[in-house]
């Protein structure tokens, strides 16, 4: 009965590279480029998208390939991903050369993604914040197609608006770990809560030299709230929140930043 019992339990299946797992991610992946395309539409940005979302599939299966010890199983979706990627990278570069001058950007953060990953310290922070800079960075670079193709290109406003997602992703990286990996830790929670609160100090400061960023202010205090109310909520409850309802939470906190973002550095 008992070896019944045991038989009937469904095996954890891990997964096999093809489909990025972490489902948080998936906002950092695709908002900043496509805000990117909204601001500056441009086809000539589309090989330059499927050359940073295939690249992102490729560097999670990297991560699943090195950690399931470079087993063969395990490198199909390292190959595939690898070609589409330079496949689209080089139609990319065809449309602009120009988008070469983007590499001294990308590559320190793509180096410590990549570092992190060989350590097997791909969920660490530093970690984190590589890929969420590499994320961000895709708006102002997408934008640059439509005109040089260069960091030159951007305006003030569009770096504005990086920062604005990088710190929002970045933040997410405290606020998430509070919620599930580093639940009831007391350093963690005060990691987030003071780097959100860091944030609405320097939104609001932004809005006292240019008042047309209010947006970004507003949202920030929204930000700093929920990085202090709802790991308490759950702290006093004395369990965690489910990572679904973490997410549905997040989707609409998402919704308001990217508006906001419209709002401040769209014109």
């Amino acid at each position: 009965m008992a070896s019944r019992t045991k038989a009937s339990k469904p095996k954890s299946r891990r997964s096999q590279g093809w489909m990025p797992n972490q489902h948080g991610a998936w906002f950092m992946l695709f908002i900043p480029p496509v805000v990117g395309m909204i601001l500056e539409p441009s086809l000539s940005a589309v090989p330059l998208l499927l050359t940073w979302w295939a690249g992102y599939f490729t560097y999670f299966a990297v991560t699943i390939w090195v950690k399931g010890r470079l087993r063969q199983k395990h490198l199909p979706p390292v190959l595939t991903y690898g070609a589409i990627t330079a496949v689209a990278g080089i139609a990319a570069l065809i449309t602009q050369w120009q988008l070469l001058s983007w590499l001294p950007l990308f590559l320190p953060v793509i180096a410590v993604a990549i570092y992190e990953t060989i350590k097997r310290r791909e969920r660490s922070v530093l970690s984190g914040w590589s890929t969420v800079l590499a994320a961000s960075l895709m708006l102002p670079a997408v934008v640059s197609v439509a005109s040089t193709g260069t960091p030159a290109a951007i305006s003030a406003d569009i770096w504005w608006a990086t920062a604005w997602f990088a710190a929002y992703f970045g933040g997410s990286i405290y606020y998430v770990k509070t919620l599930i990996r580093d639940f009831g830790k007391r350093g963690r929670f005060l990691q987030s809560v003071g780097f959100h609160a860091a944030l609405f100090v320097g939104t609001a400061a932004l809005t006292i030299a240019q008042p047309h960023t209010w947006s970004v202010a507003v949202v920030g205090a929204l930000l700093a709230a929920r990085s202090y109310a709802i790991p308490r909520f759950a702290q006093r409850r004395s369990k965690r929140i489910a990572p679904k309802y973490v997410g549905m939470v997040d989707g609409l906190v998402t919704v308001f930043v990217v508006v906001a973002a419209f709002a401040a550095f769209g014109s």
